[in-house]
């Protein structure tokens, strides 16, 4: 899809009143079907026709909640789902016109998956406000589709980089190759940088109708710089700085960014200073109540930011974790370390995110994202009801997405509150790096950078990272 087209799609989806979406369709289908008379080739046929089909998708899709189908924007002028089936079928009806076939039963194969999407349904139920956990893409690719199903945040770094241009080589080569010819001065380093910020642009293009719609609440991108300056405080910040200037220009504003900052000793000043001087950041490589508290604090005290996040990386830990109960002798343990991060994550809400009242310290400045899950609980158990007053969001791989649908589920409203079985915390207790987890003084801030889920992390993050340059210097 052409970037053109992209715009067209969104300003039809998050710009247009309800009540003058119908007109602007035929209008715009007036411009499709013209161009697809008059190309000249196959690709540009097919584009025209992509353009309809994804048109199709988005009208029977979550991205409808935004703004067409919005009674808080728009009262009863907004949009029923049967007013966008019926505009939906009108594009579908061209592409069978055109004898598109194929493509007119994809599109109807997709809007029925969406339609099961377990994940479309919890998107529903948080923007109707019977839940408060969102989610978002852990992944440099693919956003759209997410989008569809509700996603209102994605995440994206130098390694998930390299893993989308192994997936997908044909695409990311000829960015690469153009980014070298533009910055023929750039070193390995610069271009990687260069390429990152124009992912980061991209997606963010992509969300920023969802940023200001919400007016700044939602529609992030999470974005991190080289790990190999986990523990320097001073390249991070001139780092941030830095591109933070380059997406600025990049989007024309304020960017809707957030900066992965590592749960690392040096990464406490990082936080104080990006926050205080607006920019929003995303605590990353963080297991621990400890982390969460000192972070939480930083981000507190300093913040003069729209939006912060505090990510629990949840399988990093509940593998380890595992490991040294198998150690222990512990029978069950690939069950049991399943509900490692569930029981920091419950203990971590009650302390820092609810009111004084209710026993918390009220933070307000940063919110829960549980990420890296191994499965479909780690979604299940980050679900909590409209009432609680910090959300929670969630970025999820794609595949662990597709497993989360992959059969029907009940979203229970306060999933995130599920009891652990009985005798699961004693056993949790029997692995030392769940103590240093769950307690809230199980580690000094001087141990952050010696945790194994910490070391294993950055290592794996370095390494993939020298992959990506090397490739970028290719």
């Amino acid at each position: 899809m052409t970037e053109r087209g992209c715009r067209t799609l969104e300003n039809l989806m998050f710009k247009t009143a309800p009540q003058d979406l119908s007109n602007e369709l035929e209008s715009w289908r007036g411009e499709v079907r013209a161009q697809y008379a008059g190309a000249a080739s196959d690709e540009l046929r097919n584009e025209a026709a992509e353009l309809l089909a994804e048109n199709a998708i988005d009208l029977q899709s979550v991205l409808t909640e935004w703004n067409l189908k919005s009674r808080d924007r728009h009262g009863d002028v907004a949009l029923t789902d049967e007013q966008l089936i019926e505009e939906s079928q009108r594009s579908i009806a061209v592409l069978e016109e055109w004898g598109r076939i194929e493509l007119a039963n994809r599109v109807k194969r997709e809007v029925a998956s969406i339609a099961s999407s377990n994940l479309a349904k919890l998107s529903r139920m948080a923007m109707a406000g019977e839940i408060n956990t969102f989610w978002g893409n852990d992944y440099a690719a693919h956003l759209r589709n997410a989008m569809r199903r509700g996603a209102a945040m994605v995440t994206t770094n130098p390694v998930l980089v390299n893993i989308a241009r192994a997936e997908d080589p044909a695409y990311w080569t000829p960015v690469r190759d153009a980014l070298k010819e533009a910055f023929p001065s750039y070193s390995p380093v610069q271009l990687g940088y260069a390429m990152t910020i124009a992912v980061v642009v991209n997606n963010a293009r992509l969300l920023r109708p969802i940023w200001e719609l919400t007016g700044g609440a939602m529609g992030y991108v999470s974005l991190q710089l080289s790990p190999k300056e986990a523990k320097n405080a001073e390249a991070m910040i001139e780092g941030a700085r830095w591109v933070w200037q380059q997406l600025e220009v990049g989007l024309g504003g304020t960017p809707n960014c957030v900066f992965k900052v590592p749960g690392t000793k040096a990464g406490i000043p990082v936080a104080e200073t990006l926050t205080s001087e607006a920019m929003g950041i995303n605590v990353t490589v963080n297991f621990s109540l400890p982390q969460q508290i000192a972070f939480a604090g930083a981000i507190e005290n300093n913040s003069t930011t729209k939006v912060c996040y505090r990510t629990q990386m949840d399988g990093r830990l509940d593998d380890p974790v595992g490991d040294e109960l198998k150690e222990a002798g512990v029978s069950d343990w690939e069950e049991v370390k399943t509900w490692c991060t569930t029981a920091i994550r419950q203990r971590e809400y009650r302390m820092l995110c609810l009111p004084p009242e209710q026993g918390g310290l009220g933070m307000k400045k940063s919110i829960p994202l549980p990420a890296s899950g191994r499965g479909a609980w780690n979604i299940s158990r980050s679900i909590i009801d409209g009432s609680h007053p910090i959300p929670i969001f969630l970025t999820i791989f794609p595949d662990k997405a597709e497993q989360f649908d992959s059969e029907p589920r009940e979203i229970d409203p306060n999933g995130m509150w599920a009891e652990l079985p009985e005798g699961y915390l004693d056993k949790l207790y029997r692995s030392k790096l769940f103590r240093q987890g769950y307690e809230p003084d199980g580690m000094t801030v001087d141990e952050f950078d010696d945790y194994l889920p910490v070391v294993n992390t950055l290592t794996q993050f370095a390494e993939g990272y020298d992959e990506f340059i090397t490739w970028v210097a290719g």
